[in-house]
Order: structure tokens, then C-alpha cells, then sequence
């Protein structure tokens, strides 16, 4: 088995070296950030996850006054590890302004929760909402993708070079983000059965496991395995947050370090809605959301440059909307399309051996079935939310693929609306090749099989502002000087076949060189 030592259903997935975990509350020792709320900002990057922390970090190590603007709210780990909502309790922390969750069939209350499900026209789109933006609740995994991969991902687009991504950014995001993978003496507990069986599996179909880099700090998991933290990570908690802390989310990182720097500020609960020029400059209008979810009134934010970090659904909202209501009319037409979902499909497995199936997460061993390029699957294992009634074994999967990213953002009737046309021939191929990974995977365990494999529900929503078409090859949009685009939207549906975090962040991480470059030109 290889070890990387590099630095549904409802009820599947309910189931800068030297950056330390900083606790999410700190105070700014010596911080110089003294702005109002309505005074003029030097920089707003709106958003606080992957992308956002990265380019308020880098900022912030030049001394930039920052305001980053996050709709939700900030989420403490708590001593009593009741931070979030859990599948045996779910409340209104589990989901964005929503009574319902597709993970679950609760009535929840109305709250600035952690999760948004957005029911777009073919699937359903899920974001994180709160400081630290989607860490807070996809898997952790931070893998890199092979150069094949990532050039069938990004063809016919001026997409970022991938020798320029190995030989600097991957290690420079690693060095953010701290990904370390899961421990032997972890992976040999009673709470890993499944992540064992599973790479037993792969090994037989000849297909060697991969032991990935994840943003888990296993000292916290092993805590979890002798009770004295609360059981998250090896409960098969992840969707609605970790209560032990045992997640490296970048709230507790990235952010953190940047926050302690003393010019980045956070503004939480500001729902942006709007974004328009003005002179030189551009307005930003937020709606302040309350703990009841309510719209307790609205702020008004100028600044000379605007980073657009809110992820790939909600940047796209906002673009989309500015360019088609005349307030940015200048975007480029192409905004909004070359969407995809990263090719993810939810699966399950069942006729297994008892595997512990309710146990062992988040995904830390991968199957990669990359020998055919155009038929390129990677299978990430999952507990399963429940145990089967006749007493076998269960996994979960989610199999990530090359996409086309023929989605498309549309502005109708006051709403921005997504389409994703999920019977293209060439999304339904993505399907069938994670299908034919989970075969060879089947035809080795005797009585297993898949229950199904749902195509229609993506965590990793990427594209809609095209390098080298809607922006330059930094994230700058065209006819805006100080409007910048620097997460997931930049990748044109696809990650190559892998979970875009690691990528997004080295993206970021590069945009945020050319926003301080043009930050100092502008102040010459």
C-alpha cells in the first residue's frame, strides 16, 4: 500500500511554513485595523475559506489592511465539543437559512447554519457558509493531481502552467495548510475497519491504495479513539463540522495567523448582495444576518480593489447579477459558463463483511484508476451512515472525474440561476467510469455490489470565470482594474479527477502576488 508523506443519498454524507492551529477567537495582540464598518476599505476579499484565507494572509504579511467579508458565522470550538449539529441531533446549525438539509429528515429551525444546499436546475450545489468557508465541512483531502490530468481538466483554457504549480505552489500550499496523512497506529484501530477493507480491496484489483494528505490533526483523532475529546472524525462526522477540533479548517490556520498579524478583520454575518463601480473605485453592499437567520439590516463597503473569494456558486451569483443588472456591465459575456461539478458521484456498497461501516472518517485512502485518461476515476472511501439490518459491511464512496464543464449561470426574473445538463453524454461518461472502477473493486470481495451511484449532488462546484477569456492568467477581470477572482471559479469544471482544495489554494496563493503587485503600482 502506498503512503503519502508529502507536507445520495441523505445518509452517505451525513455520515507559510509554520503556521500553527491559533484558537479562532484570538484577540489581535498589537493590531493596527482600526476601520468602521462604513469607513472606506483599502481591500475587501469577500469570502474567508481556502482562497480567501490565503490572499488575506499574504496581505497581511505586507502590511495591507484587509476586510473580509463572510455571510456566515464564526464557528468556536467549543470544550464541550457541541460546536455543530450532528446526524443524531440536527438543528438549524446544519444548514444555510434552510428548514431542510438533503441530509436529513428533520425540520430544522431558520439559522445561519454551516451548510448551503442549493437546488440549481440538475443538481444540487453545496457550499460552506461561516469563517473558513468550505474547510469547515468538505473531507480534508488535499491531493494533487497528475499533469495528465490536470491539462485534460483545463484544455482550451490559459489555465495555470502545471510545472509552475509543482515546482512552486502545491508546496507553498502545503506549507499553509499542513496536511499530514492518516497514521498507521490510526488506521490499525477498531474505528478504521473500513478504510482497511477497503484498501485491502484495491490492492487486489491492482489498483494500490493511496494513504492521501488531509487537513486532520490525528493527535485530536487519537483523543477522539480514548473518549477524552468528543467522537467526530472516527464517528464518520464531517458535512456539518467536526465538534472535536480535530479538523485543520483554515478559520483555526490560515485566517488565524493572518488575523494575528493585526491588519486583517473579519466581518461575519455580511451577506454580500450587490457590487457596482464608483470612480475608481467600487461599492459592496451586505445584508447583516442575525442569529435568527433574519436580515437585520443592510452596510454599504467602498474600496479600491475587490476580491471575489465566495467560491465558485456564489462568485458567480454576484458576477453574474452585477454584469446582467448594469452595475459592472463591462464583465466579459462569458461569465457564468464553462461550470462543472468535478465529475462527483455519491455511491454505495454493500454485501461487504462487517466493516464497522458507521465509523472511520472523513476519506483518508484513495483509489485511483488513471491508466485511461479519457475513462479516469478516483474513488474516495467514506463511512456509511448506517449499519445494514442482515448485519454485513457498507462503504461509501465518492468518485471524482473529468468533467465537461457545460453548466451555465443565468440572470432571470431578479434571480441568478444555475443549469446543469446532467444528461450530456459526456457528464453520464463520468458515471459510467466510476462505475467500472467500483466493478473491478466488486469483482474481488464475493457478495458485494453497488447500490447505486447518484450523479446529483456535487460538493465541488468549479468554473464560470475562464483564465485568459473573463480574467487574465492572475484572476484580474477584464475592464475593471482592482476586481479580482482568485477561488475555484478560475478551474473550468474539473480538478483533474481529484478534490480541488489543495489546487484552489495554490491558485489563490499565486493570484495574491499579482494583486500585491498591483496594489503597490496603484499606490506609486
Amino acid at each position: 500500500m502506498e503512503r503519502n508523506h508529502r507536507t445520495s443519498r441523505r445518509t452517505f454524507l451525513g455520515g507559510a511554513a509554520g503556521i500553527g492551529v491559533l484558537a479562532a477567537g484570538a484577540t489581535l495582540a498589537g493590531g493596527r485595523f482600526r476601520a468602521e464598518a462604513d469607513e472606506h476599505q483599502s481591500v475587501i476579499v469577500i469570502g474567508s475559506g481556502y482562497a480567501g484565507a490565503v490572499v488575506a494572509y499574504r496581505l497581511a504579511q505586507h502590511g495591507i489592511d484587509t476586510t473580509v467579508l463572510e455571510r456566515g458565522r464564526r464557528w468556536r470550538i467549543t470544550p464541550q465539543g457541541d460546536t455543530f449539529a450532528t446526524p443524531d441531533h440536527p438543528d438549524g446549525r446544519a444548514a444555510w437559512l434552510s428548514t431542510t438539509s438533503p441530509f436529513t429528515t428533520a425540520t430544522l429551525n431558520r439559522y445561519p447554519g454551516v451548510l448551503e444546499a442549493y437546488p440549481a436546475d440538475g443538481i444540487t450545489v453545496l457550499a460552506g457558509a461561516g469563517v473558513g468557508g468550505g474547510s469547515l465541512v468538505n473531507n480534508s483531502v488535499l491531493m494533487q493531481p497528475s499533469e495528465e490530468l490536470y491539462l485534460a481538466s483545463v484544455a482550451g483554457t490559459d489555465a495555470v502552467d502545471y510545472a509552475e504549480l509543482a515546482a512552486t505552489w502545491y508546496p507553498r500550499a502545503r506549507a499553509l495548510l499542513r496536511p499530514q496523512p492518516m497514521p498507521d497506529d490510526v488506521l490499525a484501530s477498531r474505528f478504521y475497519t473500513a478504510a482497511r477493507m477497503f484498501a485491502d480491496e484495491a490492492t487486489r484489483a491492482g489498483l494500490p491504495p493511496l494513504f492521501v494528505d488531509m487537513g486532520i490533526d490525528w493527535s485530536v483523532v487519537r483523543q477522539e479513539m480514548t473518549g477524552a475529546r468528543v467522537p467526530s472524525v472516527v464517528a464518520g462526522q464531517s458535512i456539518w463540522g467536526v465538534n472535536s477540533g480535530a479538523r485543520l479548517s483554515v478559520d483555526r490556520t490560515v485566517l488565524a495567523a493572518a488575523e494575528a498579524v493585526g491588519c486583517v478583520r473579519v466581518v461575519t454575518q455580511a451577506n454580500v448582495t450587490d457590487i457596482e463601480r464608483r470612480g475608481h473605485g467600487y461599492v459592496v453592499t451586505t445584508q447583516r444576518i442575525d442569529e435568527h437567520g433574519q436580515v437585520a439590516g443592510t452596510t454599504r463597503y467602498t474600496a479600491d480593489t475587490v476580491v471575489f473569494a465566495a467560491g465558485s456558486l456564489n462568485t458567480n451569483r454576484l458576477l453574474v447579477r452585477a454584469r446582467d443588472t448594469g452595475r459592472l456591465p463591462s464583465l466579459s459575456a462569458g461569465i457564468g459558463q464553462g461550470w462543472g461539478n468535478n465529475g462527483d458521484n455519491i455511491s454505495m456498497r454493500g454485501g461487504l463483511p462487517f466493516n464497522n461501516p458507521t465509523q472511520g472518517g472523513p476519506s483518508g485512502v484513495v483509489i485511483r484508476d488513471w491508466a485511461d485518461r479519457n475513462a479516469a476515476a478516483t474513488l474516495l472511501n467514506f463511512p456509511w451512515a448506517t449499519e445494514p439490518a442482515d448485519g454485513t459491511g457498507a462503504l461509501g464512496t465518492l468518485g471524482v472525474a473529468v468533467v465537461p464543464a457545460v453548466g451555465t449561470f443565468a440572470y432571470r426574473a431578479g434571480q441568478v440561476e444555475l443549469t446543469w445538463p446532467g444528461t450530456n453524454p459526456k457528464v453520464r461518461a463520468t458515471t459510467t467510469a466510476v462505475n467500472a472502477t467500483l466493478d473491478r473493486i466488486n469483482a474481488v470481495t464475493q457478495g458485494s455490489f453497488t447500490g447505486f451511484t447518484d450523479p446529483g449532488t456535487t460538493a465541488h462546484p468549479l468554473g464560470g470565470v475562464r483564465m485568459g477569456r473573463d480574467c487574465d492568467g492572475f484572476g484580474a477581470l477584464h475592464g475593471y482594474p482592482g476586481l479580482w477572482v482568485v477561488d475555484g471559479s478560475l478551474l473550468p469544471g474539473s480538478c483533474g479527477a481529484v478534490p480541488p482544495a489543495l489546487t484552489i489554494t495554490a491558485i489563490a496563493d499565486r493570484c495574491s502576488t499579482a494583486i500585491l503587485t498591483s496594489l503597490r503600482e496603484r499606490a506609486a
